[in-house]
């Protein structure tokens, strides 16, 4: 091929992502750099914005609805080993082929293809007070542990993660499998003639065959606690009771479009992304140093 012809297919590659970057600059760039400059004004959303500094900021640090949030995504992050551990081990039992497993690779997908806010109203009807969670506790004997789930600030939390947990599951499972099926078959048959069983099995075979597909979906979970949990709180808890279950990106909402503080909570939308991108730096550091 000529030279001519290199930057002939070289302007062509670049017209054809032209439209994407076009769209990236116009929805992602533009409106980031925008938000950024907001977050220094005082600004209700319609008229002109009037630049306060670093107002917004100082009085972020000392919003304790702020830092209940925060605390509260920091919670939701510790389940992420949990969210890991059950999707791989039902990746490891279907890739087992364990009986039935056809089905189950299906099954366990199914509640990921739902929307949010469908998952949201279906566990809203079934762990309310007088839902079907607490009269199955009831035909059991177990009827005094019934509460109303959602709406005690000790449990409200927790279910939430383990609601979070059967929607998201079958993602990770079909992530671990895919990273099974790039392992070579002949490393777990052998560790199964060597009589390894269990969590020795698990601990020392299987995650480090799939410590990379592990990391990445650690990463990718972390973020995901903290920009896309937004529809399961609206529709399960509304943030309550109180704040127990108030995310920042929650919180953001309520201040732009409740509040009309659409400058704070620009504020709040940069901090959390500085946060967010802190933690992946942080946990690409951590695993970069593993390897080494």
């Amino acid at each position: 091929m000529t030279l001519t012809g290199k930057r002939s297919d070289l302007v062509f590659g670049w017209l054809f992502l032209a439209p994407v970057f076009v769209l990236l600059v116009a929805f992602k760039v533009v409106p980031a750099i925008s938000a950024v400059w907001h977050s220094f004004t005082a600004w209700d959303g319609v008229s002109a914005p009037t630049y306060i500094g670093l107002a917004n900021y100082r009085e972020l640090l000392k919003d304790s609805v702020f830092w209940t949030a925060l605390r509260n995504n920091f919670v939701l992050v510790l389940a992420v080993p949990l969210w890991i551990t059950v999707s791989l081990i039902l990746a490891l039992l279907i890739h087992a082929e364990v009986p039935g497993w056809k089905f189950f690779r299906m099954a366990f997908f199914l509640p990921s293809v739902l929307s949010p806010v469908i998952v949201g109203t279906l566990f809203t009807a079934l762990l309310r007070y007088d839902g079907p969670v607490n009269r199955a506790l009831e035909i059991v004997g177990l009827d005094a542990i019934a509460r109303d789930w959602l709406g005690n600030p000790s449990t409200a939390l927790p279910t939430l993660m383990l609601v979070i947990l059967w929607c998201i599951f079958g993602h990770g499972v079909i992530v671990f499998l895919a990273g099974l099926a790039a392992v070579p078959r002949s490393i777990f048959e052998a560790a199964w003639l060597d009589g390894a069983a269990g969590w020795v099995y698990l601990w020392h075979i299987v995650v480090p065959s799939l410590r990379h597909v592990i990391e990445f979906w650690a990463v990718n979970l972390i973020v995901w606690s903290f920009t896309s949990l937004f529809a399961f709180i609206y529709v399960m808890t509304g943030g309550g009771p109180g704040y127990a279950t108030t995310l920042v990106e929650y919180e953001l909402y309520l201040k732009a479009f409740e509040a009309n503080r659409m400058g704070y909570a620009c504020a709040l939308g940069s901090a959390l992304f500085l946060l967010v991108f802190g933690l992946i730096a942080l946990q690409v550091r951590l695993m970069s140093r593993g390897e080494d």
